[in-house]
């Protein structure tokens, strides 16, 4: 092959190794779990309740009691996460909003954490200091696989009526959304809730088939170094393997050279001290007398 085909080939080499190593250390892919807010609503209109939540954060997985969501969360993490939000009311302690996003690696699992939360925040829920009565289940409209109860609320100290509490779970794909809300009126109403979760179902429809955590960043300094290096292994690359040789055989020639140069100034300085030893005494040189 000739000489500049074989330079460009080495040089294509190095840059393939160099693009690959560059994606592979230099650009660091991590989870952004804060990102899950973009799968939860932000704003409600809910009489009695501020527009936005007064709590809204990435939670760890590891504080959930559902064990496939703590399995998830340690072998794929970059891709398990748990979002809570909260409206509350600063003068009524019965009317509130909590919203739980969770996020599994598939749907499979996803089925699975749904069933989970069906059993402990539909069929039995439980909420501190409140007596809950079960009453009955609604439907959410264009919600269908939502699971939806209403709960008869009372005081644990005074057993007097508060008001209701709603409690829905549903999927869509990866994501199980976990909605509770308490309500003071007595009668029950379930206008609010279903609202919500329709806003809520209809966001992940759109945002979570393309979601994900994971974001790359590219840091500068790294990346100049890495470019500049790359630079010189290509350049060595394209000129080294030929210049080497002739480089090597250059100095050998020298160094030769040198050994000869070497060899015959130490020929001639013997040969001197030779003429030195056996030339005859002043004394007898002729004309010396």
């Amino acid at each position: 092959m000739h000489t500049k085909a074989l330079r460009l080939v080495r040089v294509a080499v190095v840059v393939v190794l160099a693009v690959g190593g560059y994606l592979l250390f230099v650009r660091t892919p991590h989870a952004e779990r804060q990102l899950l807010g973009n799968l939860v609503i932000h704003r409600i209109s809910v009489h009695g309740l501020p527009a936005i939540p007064a709590v809204a954060r990435s939670a760890s997985p590891s504080t959930t009691s559902i064990r496939v969501l703590k399995q998830a969360a340690k072998s794929d993490p970059d891709n398990t996460g748990l979002y809570e939000a909260a409206w509350s009311s600063t003068t009524n302690a019965n009317l509130g909003l909590g919203m739980v996003l969770q996020l599994l690696p598939d749907s499979t699992r996803a089925r699975t954490v749904l069933s989970a939360n069906e059993k402990q925040f539909v069929t039995k829920l439980n909420l501190s200091g409140e007596i809950l009565t079960r009453r009955t289940a609604f439907q959410v409209p264009s919600v269908p696989q939502a699971r939806a109860e209403s709960y008869a609320m009372s005081s644990s100290s005074t057993k007097a009526a508060e008001g209701y509490a709603y409690a829905v779970v549903f999927q869509v794909g990866r994501a199980v959304v976990v909605e509770i809300m308490k309500s003071s009126n007595t009668t029950r109403s379930t206008s609010d809730t279903i609202s919500i979760t329709q806003a809520e179902h209809a966001l992940l429809q759109r945002a979570e088939p393309s979601f994900s955590m994971l974001r790359t960043t590219t840091p500068v300094v790294a990346s100049v170094v890495f470019g500049v290096i790359a630079v010189l292994i290509a350049a060595g690359a394209f000129f080294v393997p030929e210049w080497a040789p002739h480089a090597l055989r250059r100095r050998r020639a020298r160094h030769e050279a040198k050994k000869l140069e070497n060899a015959r100034s130490q020929y001639r300085a013997r040969g001197r001290r030779a003429v030195r030893r056996h030339r005859a005494p002043a004394w007898r040189q002729p004309g010396r007398r």
